[in-house]
């Protein structure tokens, strides 16, 4: 696993800084390491939170579900209770009116009653008519005919009336008149009621309670989602992210708009306004404008092409708003009369949603989609249902379902959003836990090798900052006899004192990491350079203080080498590290050396003398090994290897010979125990894909001043299957450091799979001990194999090196596309495995597969298209495997690959059980065929067809066909087996064998019949791939057949694939005199050009071309015509696929020179042919 590190300010002089920037940049990798974490430490805090919050959420579930059976059990105690007050909160009384009309007026008419003594006020409500109010005659209310009302509006709009009635007005007439506006429009029904003006505004607010108590939450709904737009902005301009927030933006302008509207409706809004005509505006523009953000937020939802939809209508519904108002402005017609245009919008609007979201979610597959359908249809139904009750009252009133949709559309948006931001959140903190431990070690606490590796990429890609570098590298003493001598527990507090004894002679943590089991590194800027020796030496003394403090055991002992960059030596971090690193093994050779001297000599000098002068005079000792022979070294080694299982050696660098114990021949495909040419001799046994690394060491070795030699890889085994071993040895040199000679032991440590070096991924061991940990098989799932395509030509073309570039990066996008249900591990070569358990889909596979070939094609953007390649997939479900689950996966994941890669590349392939079957049939056929080959050409024989003259009643020659019989599937179609030949190259024995058998055949029939001749077909691979011509020539010789005895056929389609050797052989076939047929013309391009260069004898008309020609009269036209051409070229014609009579006297007026087919004989074995088509010469 790798991170990624942000781009620093070059004043940064701090390495803790750039430990700081760094974040992950495919957060699915991290996942893989936190299962591994998880499972060795089950208390970690991540998993508290991941589950503490879980419990919260199913808290706040609980609860609401608790508030709702509160609500409805008070409401039932309510209904069972029979003694209670109750309460009235409307106080006002209907009147009983009288209704007349005088012509277009319409009036109310009531005698008032006594309650009139005392000063009263009536009600009611009109839309879009005046209102006049008479008092016995006297005029005492008027609205709707203001003098200073804008000329261009002929509606005064909908409003509620108080009228106030003078005290003592007892018995008076009263009459309320509706004169319309337009014509023949009353508005709603008028009633009349009437109470104190305190009663009738109570009326007001009773009579649309509910409209207002949902437009109030409605209009809550909309600051909240507007408040959270505005931490969300706040939120994405800090973390610099790409979250997609307008879906609240949208939402709340959409809510804001609708709750104006719903308040309107209600009358509540006419308590801030009092004027009709305001709100006649206010109440049309959010009508106009509600469906725009609507629209909006139905455009961020859907991905698909046909989404920009959304934006055509909210410009139609902007675009009708302004023709609107410029038609009411200039007097020509009122908005309230264009409002069947609006409405006619809007039905078409919910028509498209409704289509475009199904759409979305069955078709395109959107995930947002689906979430978001069901408000969507809610939100269209209940508005929908609105337009048609308001038609059906006669534009007189509105009700409360548009309202009522809006609330439970903004309730269940507002719930989806926000728990898919709890979700992204729980995820967020679960990447920056696993971010905080994928780059910190959980023994030591110490920053692990991925950080380290991180730092290092980040400074071999700043020059500026790698000039200002050092490395120390620290390692502990004897850690593995301390782990076998006193336990692990022990190992493992050595290793905590180690690091905090480094981090207090260091006191920069950061920028010290645990690299290896028993090794640290600490890197340091040029304000620490000269403060370094210094600080080892308190490293020094405060071991042995932290050593008398915790009364160890042991001996607790750090080995350290450091190296500051050099422009002359060092052009990478690595360079410097490799200085560190010999520094640091020179340390632990002099300790090693001087533990093993006289210890009282030693004691008695160090009063005198540094440790480092003494470990310098204990390594002049070695002086005595320097001199050992060859001989003496094989001498040693043999007389080690009889108490060993293990496998001594030695490498002679004077003599570059090898020497290993004899027993390893037994075990491993080395040519012999002692052997010259090292390097490459260990080509024949080493594993090929780790030559390359060995290789690298043995390099690395020889060039620097390193001793110690240790490494995992893989040997051959006697049946050339890989095995690990572990090969360590010690490098003695001479006094100017040249080596002279390394001796070590090979260790056999079995079948070994570590995380994949390159890629950082777990290897093809880690897949197989995850299936053999399952119980029971697994059946729901698949496996998804992804290849690079073509990546033998990238290493090739641009290096090894770059090629593990592509091998990271790809690792990278693969890692990025996957969840947390899902593992990937790198297989062999160029291979990943991708697990998942969660879904049993093919579809999510062949989608997952669609996501890492956009996230590669991004990859390749982002690297200026340097390299350009793609990747090919096989998917399998777990259902399909039988078996063993571990062998089948990767048997059938892996003929799903291939099969893509086949099918053209850069796709991917669902595994097909018949197309397996037959794929297992062609595996066993050729096993035979090679069996076959091997023993004999078994189960091989020779057919012959007769080819006939026309004006002959005898067979002219035939054709020798390669037939074969397989023990399990019985006689084989040639078009099965042919292609199997080719494609192994079979063909070309298999070929020998038939112009041996059918050559050695013919010259017995020509004994009785002078002129026959045979016709034997040559592929193309025997053309180009073997000395053919040869091979024709010696059997003819050995069969004594003259050469007009043999005629050869080539395919159309061979001849158009022609190399050089190809070429060669036609060459050499004109120039021997020996026929050609060009087989099958008409099935191939048919280029006429090879006709008039080849000039062959015989052009032989495929089936194909013949079945057509006498089934159809232009196709025979076209025959008829094509071979008058061929004889106009002077060039002989065999029409083959003859069945009956009716065809043959069809054929035969086209006057060829031969036939061929069933209707004069299938192909046969010789006894056979000789018995039907040659008894009457015999």
């Amino acid at each position: 696993m790798f991170l990624k590190i942000k781009k620093v300010s070059k004043s940064t002089n701090n390495y803790s800084e750039i430990c700081d920037t760094m974040e992950s940049t495919k957060y699915r990798k991290y996942l893989i390491l936190s299962v591994w974490l998880l499972d060795i430490s089950q208390n970690t805090d991540i998993l508290d939170k991941g589950e503490t919050m879980k419990i919260e959420k199913k808290l706040w579930i609980t609860l609401f579900a608790f508030g709702i059976f509160a609500i409805c059990f008070s409401g039932w105690i309510f209904s069972q209770s029979t003694t209670r007050e109750k309460l009235f909160w409307d106080n006002t009384i209907q009147c009983e009116t009288k209704e007349l009309a005088e012509g277009e007026i319409k009036s109310e008419n009531i005698a008032l009653p006594e309650d009139f003594d005392i000063p009263r006020s009536i009600l009611f409500k009109t839309t879009h008519t005046i209102a006049e109010v008479w008092l016995d005659g006297e005029k005492i209310y008027e609205y709707g005919n203001e003098a200073d009302a804008p000329g261009f509006m002929k509606t005064p709009g909908s409003c509620w009336h108080i009228v106030d009635i003078p005290g003592d007005s007892a018995g008076k007439s009263l009459e309320v008149r509706i004169i319309p506006v337009y014509e023949g429009y009353y508005g709603n029904k008028v009633s009349l009621v009437y109470g104190t003006r305190g009663d009738c505004i109570l009326k007001i607010l009773t009579d649309s309670l509910g409209n207002l108590v949902i437009s109030c939450g409605i209009l809550f709904a909309a600051v909240i989602c507007l408040i959270l737009y505005c931490g969300a902005a706040q939120r994405k301009r800090s973390d610099k992210t790409e979250a997609k927030i307008e879906i609240f933006l949208n939402l709340g302008f959409f809510s804001l708009l609708v709750a104006v509207w719903t308040l309107v409706q209600c009358g509540f809004l006419q308590f801030l306004i009092p004027d009709g005509r305001t709100l006649y505006f206010v109440d049309y523009f959010s009508l106009f404008l509600f469906p725009v953000p609507f629209n909006f937020l139905l455009y961020d939802i859907c991905k698909s092409k046909y989404h920009k939809g959304a934006l055509i209508f909210s410009i139609l519904y902007l675009a009708n708003m302004a023709v609107d108002v410029l038609l009411q402005c200039t007097g020509i017609i009122d908005m309230f009369r264009l409002l069947s245009v609006t409405h006619v919008i809007m039905v078409a609007n919910a028509v498209y949603t409704v289509v475009i979201i199904l759409y979305e979610v069955r078709k395109a597959g959107n995930d947002v989609a689906q979430k978001f359908q069901y408000p969507m249809y809610v939100a269209m139904g209940f508005g929908m249902a609105e337009m048609f009750l308001y038609y059906l009252r006669r534009f007189q009133k509105t009700s409360i379902l548009l309202s009522t949709g809006t609330m439970l559309f903004i309730i269940m948006l507002i719930w989806i959003q926000v728990s898919q931001y709890y979700d992204q959140y729980i995820q967020k903190q679960k990447v920056i836990y696993l971010q905080k431990i994928a780059n910190m070690d959980m023994l030591t606490e110490a920053m692990n090798r991925n950080a380290y590796e991180d730092m290092v990429k980040y400074l071999d890609e700043g020059e500026i900052k790698l000039r200002t570098t050092g490395v120390v590298l620290f390692d502990l003493d004897n850690l593995k006899v301390i782990n076998d001598d006193f336990g692990h527990e022990k190992g493992d507090e050595a290793l905590k004192l180690c690091y905090q004894c480094i981090s207090q002679a260091f006191q920069n943590v950061k920028n010290c990491f645990r690299i290896g089991g028993d090794e640290f590194a600490y890197v340091y800027h040029s304000d620490e350079k000269d403060m370094i020796p210094e600080r080892l030496k308190t490293l020094e003394l405060i071991l042995k203080k932290t050593a008398e403090t915790h009364k160890l055991e042991y001996p607790l002992s750090i080995s350290a080498g450091y190296a500051y960059y050099q422009p002359d030596i060092d052009f990478d971090f690595k360079d410097i590290v490799r200085r560190s690193d010999t520094m640091l093994y020179r340390q632990k050779r002099r300790k090693k050396i001087a533990r093993s001297t006289d210890l009282n000599h030693l004691f008695s000098r160090m009063e005198k003398h540094s440790t480092e002068e003494i470990t310098d005079e204990v390594i002049l000792q070695e002086k005595k090994y320097q001199s050992m022979s060859v001989d003496e070294l094989c001498s040693v080694i043999d007389l080690l290897s009889p108490t060993t299982d293990n496998y001594p050696y030695v490498v002679d660098f004077r003599a570059d010979l090898y020497y290993i114990a004899n027993q390893a021949l037994d075990r491993f495909c080395i040519p012999k125990n002692s052997f010259h040419n090292v390097i490459s001799k260990h080509k024949e046994f080493v594993y090929e894909p780790d030559y390359e690394k060995l290789k690298e060491e043995f390099d690395d070795l020889l060039k620097t001043d390193r001793c110690i030699h240790s490494m995992e890889y893989r040997w051959l085994d006697l049946k050339k299957m890989p095995v690990w071993i572990h090969c360590k040895g010690y490098l003695v040199r001479d006094d100017n450091m040249k080596p002279l000679y390394m001796i070590g032991c090979i260790n056999e440590i079995g079948e070994r799979q570590k995380a994949d070096n390159v890629s950082g991924l777990l290897g093809e061991t880690g897949f197989r001990q995850y299936m053999e940990q399952q119980d029971t098989p697994l059946e729901t799932g698949y496996l998804l194999r992804i290849g690079i395509d073509h990546f033998k030509e990238i290493n090739d073309n641009f290096g090894q090196e770059y090629g593990d570039f592509v091998l990271r990066k790809t690792a990278d996008c693969i890692s990025g596309c996957i969840s947390e249900a899902q593992k990937v591990y790198k297989l062999v070569a160029d291979e990943f495995l991708i697990l998942d358990v969660s879904s049993d889909e093919v579809k999510d596979a062949d989608k997952l597969y669609d996501k890492v070939r956009i996230e590669i094609d991004r990859f390749i953007e982002s690297n200026e298209f340097k390299v350009m390649y793609t990747v090919s997939g096989g998917i399998v479900p777990f259902a399909a495997l039988k078996g063993n689950q571990y062998s089948e996966a990767l048997k059938l994941t892996d003929f799903a690959l291939n099969e893509a890669k086949k099918l053209g590349r850069n796709r991917c392939y669902i595994f097909n059980e018949e197309t397996y079957r037959r794929f297992l049939r062609k595996r066993e056929i050729t096993q035979e065929l090679r069996e076959a080959v091997n023993n004999g050409f078994r189960g091989f024989r020779a057919f012959y067809q007769p080819v006939f003259a026309e004006d002959k009643k005898v067979s002219y020659g035939a054709e020798a066909l390669m037939r074969f019989t397989s023990e399990k599937f019985g006689m084989v179609s040639p078009a099965e087996f042919i292609p199997i030949l080719e494609e192994t190259g079979l063909i070309i024995p298999a070929g020998r064998w038939m112009m041996r058998e059918v050559m050695g055949k013919c010259s017995e029939i020509r004994k009785v019949i002078p002129e026959f001749r045979v016709s034997i077909n040559i592929s193309q691979v025997q053309a180009s791939k073997s000395d053919v011509i040869q091979d024709i020539s010696g059997e003819m010789k050995r069969a004594g057949l003259p050469l007009e005895a043999l005629i050869v056929e080539l395919t159309e389609s061979d001849l158009l694939e022609q190399n050089i050797n190809e070429k060669h052989f036609l060459t050499e076939l004109k120039r021997m005199g020996i026929s050609l047929a060009l087989d099958d013309f008409g099935t191939g391009y048919s280029n006429f050009h090879y006709l008039s260069e080849l000039k062959p004898e015989i052009i032989k008309i495929d089936r194909s071309f013949t079945a057509k020609a006498v089934a159809d009269k232009q196709e025979y036209y076209l025959l008829n015509q094509f071979c008058t051409m061929i004889h106009n070229l002077d060039m002989r014609i065999c029409i083959e696929g003859v069945e009956n009579e009716q065809e043959w006297a069809m054929i035969r007026k086209l006057y060829p020179e031969f036939t061929q087919g069933y209707f004069w004989g299938k192909p046969c074995g010789y006894e056979e042919f000789i018995e039907k088509f040659t008894e009457n010469r015999l």
